[in-house]
């Protein structure tokens, strides 16, 4: 599937989900922070990404990176969940966001690992999963 495809799927999907303007839903968009995502639309958005392309999308996994941000967290807690997805689910993250962050703050990190899911993350799974699935 070509990425234009794709992103307009995910178009779908995100606005049909979360009721937000279409010309909002670009690659460079946050899903959290610039949409307003909240873990319940990203569940329901994760269900409709698998009808839509016919693969299952990693909730349990990323459940985990949000588990790493926790109280007692650090970055390196964090980048370990991020290879994880990076290595198994080929998901881009830019992660920028998450350097310079104190890595004993959890409520910095934890804001700063929601700016890594982007839309343009989404594509980036959907057109390496579905390469992987053909």
């Amino acid at each position: 599937m070509e990425r234009g495809n794709i992103i307009e799927e995910l178009r779908t999907i995100i606005v049909e989900t979360r009721g937000v303007d279409e010309e909002e839903v670009t690659e460079k968009a946050t899903l959290f922070e610039d949409l307003g995502l909240e873990s319940i639309d990203f569940l329901e958005i994760s269900f409709r990404m698998e009808e839509s392309f016919g693969f299952p999308f990693p909730t349990d996994d990323l459940g985990e990176i949000m588990n790493s941000v926790g109280e007692n967290s650090t970055t390196d807690d964090v980048t370990g969940a991020l290879d994880k997805l990076e290595g198994d689910f080929h998901m881009k993250f830019e992660r920028a966001n998450i350097a310079g962050v104190n890595p004993f703050d959890a409520d910095k990190l934890r804001d700063s690992v929601l700016k890594l899911f982007t839309v343009g993350a989404l594509v980036d799974f959907v057109a390496a999963n579905g390469e992987a699935e053909a």
